[in-house]
C-alpha cells in the first residue's frame, strides 16, 4: 500500500470512527464529544481571524469567488468560508468526509464538494480560485505528496489571487528524541508481540505528523511562480488545538513548530 492509500485509509477510518475530532483533535473532544454546533463555531473563529489578519495586511480577497477548502473534512472551514465568499468549494480524500460535509451542509448553494483521491488536483482548472486556504491538513501528508499538493494549489490559484496555508516546519529537538524512542518501544512490541512474548495493538488509524522545511516550502513556491506575502508562527499544531488560531511571537520550546504562508501569484 503506497502512502496516498495509507492515507485515504487511515482518514477513512477516522471519518467512520470520530470524524470531528479528527479534523479538530482537542484532547477534551475525542471519542465523539465534539457537539455540532461549537464544532461549526471554531471554523467561523478560524475564518474571521484570518480575514481579519490578511486586512491588517492590507491584503484585499475577492469576495465573488470562488474559493477553496483544502482537505475540507466536514466542511468546518467550508461553511464558515460561505458566511464571506459567494461559491465555496471543499476538497477532501475521504468519501465518507464529503458525504457527511453535504449532510451538514447549511449553505447548499454556497458550497459544494468534491471528492479527489489523487495524487494531482486534476479535478480543477488553472487559474479557478481567488482564495484557497488549508490548515491542520498538509501537516499530515507524506512531505512527496504534500508538495505535490502545494504546486497544484498554485496551479489552480487566480493571478492576484491568494493562498494561505499551514504546514508544520520542524519538531524541537527534544521532541524528536522522544519520538525516536517511542517509535523503537513500538517495534520493541512488535517484534514481542511476533514471537508470543507481549500482546501489543497499534491504534487502527493514525494521524501521522510531517514536517517540511521553510528553506524547501521557499524553493517550491518560487519555482511554481509564487511568491510569499507573509508568514507567521501559529499554534496549529498544537494537541489541544481547537480553531482558536493564534499568531505567535516566537516558536514553541517543545512540540512541532507550525508556520502559516501566505502566497500570491503574478500571472
Amino acid at each position: 500500500m503506497d502512502g496516498l492509500d495509507e492515507l485515504k485509509r487511515n482518514w477513512e477510518g477516522l471519518a467512520r470512527t470520530d470524524p470531528l475530532w479528527a479534523i479538530c483533535a482537542d484532547p477534551e473532544r475525542k471519542n465523539n464529544k465534539w457537539n455540532a454546533s461549537d464544532f461549526f463555531l471554531s471554523g467561523e473563529t478560524e475564518i474571521g481571524i484570518v480575514l481579519n489578519y490578511l486586512r491588517s495586511l492590507g491584503i484585499s480577497v475577492d469576495k465573488k469567488g470562488p474559493v477553496l477548502d483544502f482537505g475540507c473534512g466536514v466542511g468546518r472551514l467550508t461553511q464558515a468560508m460561505a458566511s464571506h465568499f459567494d461559491l465555496c468549494y471543499g476538497v477532501d480524500i475521504s468519501p465518507t468526509m464529503i458525504e457527511l460535509a453535504n449532510e451538514f451542509n447549511k449553505c447548499s448553494s454556497r458550497c459544494k464538494y468534491v471528492l479527489n483521491d489523487s495524487q494531482t488536483l486534476s479535478v480543477f482548472e488553472n487559474d479557478q480560485f481567488s482564495f484557497i486556504y488549508t490548515s491542520i491538513v498538509l501537516q499530515h501528508i507524506e512531505p512527496k505528496y504534500s508538495r505535490v499538493y502545494l504546486q497544484e494549489l498554485i496551479r489552480i490559484l487566480k493571478p492576484n489571487g491568494v493562498l494561505v496555508f499551514q504546514i508544520v516546519d520542524s519538531l524541537v529537538p527534544i521532541m524528536m528524541r522522544i519520538r525516536r524512542i517511542t517509535k523503537l518501544r513500538v517495534r520493541v512490541y512488535r517484534v514481542a508481540n511476533f514471537l508470543g512474548i507481549m500482546e501489543f495493538k497499534p491504534e487502527k488509524y493514525n494521524m501521522n505528523m510531517h514536517c517540511v522545511s521553510e528553506n524547501v516550502i521557499r524553493r517550491l513556491i518560487s519555482a511554481s511562480g509564487a511568491r510569499i506575502i507573509d508568514l507567521q508562527i501559529t499554534n496549529s499544531a498544537e494537541p489541544e488545538f481547537n480553531g482558536n488560531l493564534q499568531y505567535l511571537s516566537r516558536a514553541p520550546a517543545r512540540g512541532y513548530v507550525s508556520k502559516q504562508y501566505c502566497v500570491t501569484k503574478d500571472y
